[in-house]
């Protein structure tokens, strides 16, 4: 009687196995009838639109049925392919994948032989070693498979699927005072304004929430009620904001947004102090330098002044991280909004830059992705809500309401456009951490100073 031995059947199975794998992830599977190394080849498919893509991956299949691989655990095994295996896989044109698999429990894993065995030390032992966790050959490995068969993404571009999605933008609707308050002085330099307020002797507080313009000053508050009454030199006047911004001459408008800008800062003065140089605030250093964390939009705190330790000398402060914020306001439809834009800035003793600013500016940049840069954002928009119960809100100039959602019908897988190719799972992975890996600098790079 003929047989079919268990070997044969379960190879049979594997490529069985490895048809339907290929299936899930929307690509095409041609078998190979006949194979001296190669057992079939995927054809990448656009999963959405149906169109091919003309790439091709060489897959050989490795199945075993009841035995495990050689040193085969719950997390890793390996694979010792020959010499005669490695050096016709190598000559190939296009990727190719070795395939293993258990086709009785459906687990399968793959790895790119040519990447593999570029390393000389892996050619001359000819082993493959394999990672359960990361190198599954199921659906979740769709894309990097693309990347793999067109890494310039010059055949395959994603396409929006048909998916209700929630955009959360980064536009806070604020609503502003409907009257500003103008008066006239005798100077124009707003330092000078500073210092005859502090020079005074008045317990009224230091007005800083003013523009100068034409031998006036504007301010959301009554000037009365801070130092600026002392420094006026006539009447108060009162101007309806619509005025300004409803007026055919954009030069108005442009005052009522240098106003709101200055609105913004003053109130939040009291955590965060401005840097002329970059346009941005940041958090205030604690008295005692250390980190200081506030209640964020999800519940959880998140630190916004932070030590950073060399790694040399864990007792030693290499720099200061502050949570910082650039910002632009709008007028959308009649609607006032401010676009946040989270940011960082780094001192060296919490109040003067740190000597290596732009270089721990270009790493975190590097590293944020859309997580952290997300709840950043929400966490500013927490703040100034005064959800955070650190903000007055008595006390405060404008008001602030929620970031703006838009709801849409299609969405883009973003591990489909957002992944790199030359990085591992892993690596992709550990970029979404909200973290900062600069390498403490060794020469000092001298850059602008703020007075303190």
């Amino acid at each position: 009687m003929k047989k079919i031995d268990k070997s044969a059947h379960t190879g049979d199975g594997a490529i069985a196995l490895i048809h339907t794998r290929v299936y899930e992830m929307g690509f095409v599977w041609h078998e190979r009838k006949t194979d001296a190394g190669i057992d079939g080849e995927i054809e990448l498919r656009n999963p959405v639109t149906g169109e091919v893509a003309n790439r091709m991956l060489l897959v050989q299949s490795k199945g075993k049925g009841e035995r495990r691989f050689p040193g085969e655990n719950d997390t890793t095994f390996h694979f010792v392919c020959s010499d005669a295996d490695v050096d016709y896989w190598m000559s190939a044109p296009v990727p190719v994948l070795l395939v293993c698999s258990h086709p009785e429990t459906g687990e399968a894993w793959w790895m790119h032989v040519q990447d593999w065995f570029a390393d000389p030390a892996h050619r001359a032992s000819g082993r493959i070693d394999f990672d359960k966790n990361t190198q599954r050959f199921d659906q979740s490995a769709a894309h990097r498979l693309l990347n793999l068969a067109d890494p310039h993404g010059d055949a395959h571009v994603p396409v929006a699927e048909d998916r209700p999605e929630t955009l959360t933008s980064n536009l806070l609707r604020v609503a502003i005072p409907e009257i500003v308050y103008h008066a006239p002085i005798d100077t124009q330099d707003a330092r000078e304004v500073f210092a005859r307020q502090r020079d005074l002797d008045s317990d009224l507080p230091i007005g800083d929430d003013f523009i100068l313009r034409g031998d006036r000053i504007y301010t959301w508050r009554p000037p009365h009620l801070s130092a600026l009454g002392k420094i006026i030199t006539g009447g108060v006047q009162e101007l309806a904001v619509a005025e300004w911004a409803d007026t055919a001459d954009d030069t108005r408008p442009r005052w009522l947004v240098h106003l709101l800008n200055q609105a913004l800062r003053a109130d939040i003065a009291a955590d965060c102090a401005w840097h002329g140089g970059r346009k941005i605030v940041y958090w205030r250093a604690t008295p005692d330098l250390t980190a200081r964390s506030i209640r964020s939009a999800s519940g959880r705190t998140r630190q916004v002044f932070t030590p950073k330790y060399k790694k040399t000398d864990p007792g030693q402060v290499s720099y200061y991280l502050h949570a910082a914020l650039e910002w632009q306001f709008l007028m959308i439809d009649g609607n006032w909004y401010c676009a946040l834009v989270p940011t960082y800035h780094y001192t060296r003793d919490g109040y003067r830059d740190s000597l290596y600013l732009s270089e721990y500016l270009a790493g975190i940049k590097r590293l944020d992705r859309n997580p952290a840069v997300y709840h950043q954002t929400r966490m500013w928009a927490h703040y100034l809500r005064g959800d955070d119960d650190t903000l007055d809100l008595r006390s405060t100039i404008l008001s602030y309401g929620q970031l703006e959602t838009f709801d849409a019908d299609k969405g883009i897988d973003d591990k489909a456009w957002l992944s790199d190719p030359r990085k591992s799972a892993d690596d992709e992975e550990a970029l979404e951490d909200d973290t900062v890996a600069v390498e403490d600098a060794e020469e000092e790079l001298a850059l602008f100073e703020v007075p303190r």
